[in-house]
């Protein structure tokens, strides 16, 4: 029985120096990890720090700064030349490469910048897609990617009602898409116009936020009853907080129709008072109830629906 207690008490021995050993490698292993190169960028808070993590997205003509982090064992090493092969998004007109060099300084971090390039004509096409940025150091190398294009960009601008009467309402729609990795406060400007160019109505919205991916808007203008009867336009635009532009401006047109003119002859006579005249008095639900001829859209047909078809009586509207 003391031989086999004894054994057992070695052996435990054993298992604890065995394991003891390990431990020691495994702390040694973690220690000398030898060279190694973080590339990332100024993008904080998501600047693309550790092997191949990707960095926060950017915009034309934006400057980007690339860092490379340069460590052995852990330690920064000063005085260590570092390349860096900039790849732009390939395409099937110009596949944009650049070739950058720089070496560490005190605290181990080579520093090169470039500029997005905008090269005119079929730039987005060239420029907008996932980019590519590998460091190398003698013994060691990392990369990280990034996307370019406009930040947060106006999808698509729709109009919901399209041919809105004079002192009629327009319902506008858009589609805001964000490619960055936060969410992006931006200024939304809406302005219509009518026939004649002019301006009849604007909105701007401020710290509006555009989340990650996209943000739906929409809007309820009114026309103007003085507005020019015709083809009309909806220009929308969006700011950054500096007041530039995040992305080209988008447009829509809907057509302003005469206000009184109920069944759409492009004139007001005897036959749109006749529409009013048959609904006079009703509500919905009722038999006699006719949406077209509650001009001001207020749930029910009287003298004020009357009164804005007699406003335009006798116009007419040659298109």
């Amino acid at each position: 029985m003391k031989s086999k207690a004894r054994l057992t008490s070695v052996l435990l021995v054993l298992v604890v120096f065995v394991f003891g050993l390990l431990d020691v490698a495994l702390v040694v292993g973690d220690e000398s990890s030898g060279w190694q190169v973080d590339v990332f960028t100024q993008k904080e808070p998501f600047s693309g720090v550790g092997f191949g993590e990707p960095s926060d997205a950017f915009a034309p003509h934006e400057a980007v700064v690339l860092f490379a982090y340069v460590t052995y064992n852990l330690a920064p090493v000063q005085n260590i030349l570092v390349s860096y092969k900039v790849s732009g998004p390939p395409n099937i007109v110009q596949n944009i490469s650049l070739s950058l060099v720089a070496s560490t300084n005190d605290v181990g971090v080579a520093k090169v910048d470039f500029t997005i390039p905008w090269p005119g004509e079929n730039a987005e096409t060239i420029t907008f897609g996932d980019w590519t940025i590998m460091a190398n150091i003698e013994n060691a190398s990392d990369y990280l990617c990034f996307r370019v294009g406009w930040i947060v960009e106006i999808a698509s601008l729709n109009v919901m009602d399209e041919d809105p009467p004079q002192g009629g309402w327009l319902n506008v729609e858009l589609r805001l898409e964000n490619i960055a990795m936060a969410s992006k406060n931006v200024s939304l400007a809406l302005v219509l116009f009518d026939s004649l160019n002019q301006i009849i109505g604007n909105l701007v919205v401020r710290n509006f936020s555009v989340d990650v991916g996209g943000t739906d808007f929409s809007s309820i203008l009114q026309i103007p009853y003085w507005a020019a009867v015709g083809l009309g336009s909806v220009n929308a635009s969006v700011y950054a907080p500096s007041g530039a532009p995040h992305c080209p401006g988008r447009s829509a047109t809907f057509a302003i129709s005469l206000l009184g003119d109920l069944n759409g002859d492009n004139k007001v006579d005897v036959k749109d008072v006749s529409i009013v005249a048959l609904a006079f008095g009703s509500h919905p639900g009722q038999p006699r109830w006719n949406p077209v001829a509650d001009v001001n859209k207020d749930g029910g047909i009287d003298t004020k629906d009357v009164a804005l078809v007699a406003k335009n009586f006798g116009e007419a509207y040659s298109g």
